[in-house]
């Protein structure tokens, strides 16, 4: 059987990075999918403006597509035509921005986990923290 994301891990990081906005005095929501992008829950802070939860899925669902971290889409999305097709055909919902990381368990894909609505550098550091050992940033 091959790895995946768990409602159970789900509920888990969306509970550190709720935590470490509130901690920060955020507003934010957070989403966490599977290696397809499929939604697996999402949650919007009290005082989060109500499209939040789409620009953290949304980011999320670009991280686990690409396995690549939201901030590293978003530096080549203007110009990477393969990505605009592949975000046409999700119905534009993949938001090319800072602030989704992608999860591995035994070094495969299983998910993401996004956070929108405090910026794209809070939003990332937010799922990093949350995101804890699930989260191998690329070697350079």
């Amino acid at each position: 059987m091959s790895p995946t994301i768990t409602l159970e891990d789900a509920q888990r990081l969306v509970g550190v990075a709720i935590a470490e906005s509130q901690r920060r005095g955020l507003s934010t929501a957070v989403a966490v999918v599977d290696a397809r992008g499929d939604l697996v829950i999402a949650v919007r802070l009290d005082g989060a403006r109500h499209y939040y939860p789409d620009v953290a899925y949304g980011k999320a669902m670009g991280a686990a597509m690409w396995q690549e971290p939201s901030r590293v889409l978003a530096q080549r999305s203007a110009t990477n035509s393969v990505q605009q097709r592949v975000n046409r055909l999700n119905g534009d919902r993949i938001v090319f921005a800072a602030g989704a990381v992608p999860l591995r368990r035994d070094g495969v894909v299983i998910g993401a986990i996004g956070v929108g609505g405090s910026g794209p550098d809070s939003d990332e550091e937010i799922a990093v923290l949350a995101a804890g050992d699930l989260y191998h940033p690329a070697r350079a």
